[in-house]
């Protein structure tokens, strides 16, 4: 790492609790959630010994609930708080989960490192000679398309320091859905949630966004995205990594032609339509720039992290019967832990009874936790469509 940039780490919609019951039907389903916690912890670790980082933006959806249990609130802050104790800022932004507010109650277990956006505000951050204004805002609930710029420049009004401060860079929190962003083949563009090109945006440099659970970077190719200006250039572009480089910015000119707007996504496959994604977070890379090097540079890469194994596949129960399904697919899957979702989709309406009484016969796995769901019967012949996790 260059001694004299500095490096923040963006991460989003952890859902904590979401994957821990207190009271589970099934102990297993607990176990996931332990892994989980213990996921996040050993990527606040690396992020802090392996990448260095100077801060950290989430996104927004802390938690899965408004109301959190206070033993998923104990177990979520640990590694948060190991990076203020160790002098590293947290800034969150509140997510549509936590009802766009998270627990006041979180403030004890922090000091003063740790940012929370409960109302539009800015911070600002100086380190390495470098400085950046942090804005950000809980979300927006009704009709963020017309409402958000407003909020946004309340945001960047409103802010901790009473003289306006010098800045590098201004980076945006925010858990909204922007214009050209994607989940599996659909793209938002309309609708009273959806917030479109706006000049707002274009004061910042980077959009640190969360609510949609795909990773995705976000830039010219839709009408309705931000188009790069020959004023700056793309240095390196793949799947993962966005590299941008501001050629003879001035110093008295904060509004940079086009900002990086990244999804970091969520750490974790929390729904099954997420089964193809790629699951984990965002490392930044902001450099300075001075008299002598007028340049300035923004460098974000994706690292993927291990997630929850879903597979999809269909069976034909004209020719087996349900629980031969199930448990061939659990003898053929030699890697399957202890999670299975199995879902009856369109199928006959006969058929759906069995949810309520379960499968006949002993399943030749028993360490697999076993739940149904079903869809509305659509067709006359029947399949059984499966998720499993490992």
């Amino acid at each position: 790492m260059d001694g004299t940039s500095i490096r923040f780490l963006h991460l989003s919609d952890t859902h904590f609790g979401v994957h821990y019951s207190l009271k589970p039907r099934n102990p297993l389903k607990r176990v996931y959630g332990e892994l989980f916690f213990q996921k996040v912890e050993k990527l606040i670790h690396e992020a802090i010994s392996n990448h260095k980082i100077d801060f950290i933006i989430h996104s927004g959806d802390f938690f899965n609930r408004s109301k959190p249990p206070p033993e998923v609130i104990d177990r979520a802050v640990k590694p948060f708080q190991l990076a203020t104790r160790k002098g590293i800022p947290v800034f969150i932004a509140p997510g549509n989960h936590e009802r766009s507010r998270l627990p006041l109650g979180l403030l004890q277990f922090f000091n003063d490192n740790f940012n929370l956006f409960t109302d539009p505000r800015s911070y600002y951050f100086e380190k390495n000679g470098i400085s950046i204004k942090i804005t950000g805002l809980p979300y927006i609930k009704n009709n963020a398309r017309y409402t958000f710029s407003e909020i946004v420049n309340k945001a960047w009004n409103n802010s901790t320091d009473n003289n306006e401060m010098r800045y590098d860079y201004s980076i945006l929190a925010i858990h909204q859905l922007l214009a050209g962003s994607q989940i599996e083949n659909y793209t938002f563009s309309r609708g009273q949630d959806v917030i479109p090109k706006l000049q707002t945006l274009k004061k910042f440099n980077y959009i640190a966004c969360g609510h949609v659970h795909r990773f995705q970077f976000l830039y010219d190719k839709e009408s309705t995205l931000w188009k790069p200006s020959n004023r700056f250039r793309l240095a390196e572009q793949d799947h993962n990594k966005c590299n941008w480089h501001f050629a003879d910015q001035k110093s008295d000119d904060s509004q940079f032609p086009s900002p990086i707007i990244a999804y970091a996504g969520s750490l974790e496959r929390v729904s099954f339509m997420e089964r193809n994604e790629p699951k984990g977070y965002i490392i930044g890379e902001l450099k300075p720039s001075t008299k002598a090097r007028k340049k300035m540079k923004l460098k974000c890469q994706f690292h993927e992290l291990p997630a929850i194994k879903m597979i999809y596949d269909t069976w034909d129960l004209s020719k087996l019967s349900l629980n031969d399904c199930i448990n061939q697919t659990l003898k053929n899957m030699y890697d399957i832990k202890s999670y299975s979702k199995f879902y009856l989709n369109e199928c006959q309406r006969e058929l759906a009874g069995i949810i309520k009484i379960g499968i006949k016969g002993k399943l030749l796995r028993n360490n697999v936790l076993v739940d149904f769901l079903k869809e509305e019967a659509r067709k006359l012949r029947f399949y059984l469509t499966f998720r499993l996790y490992s």
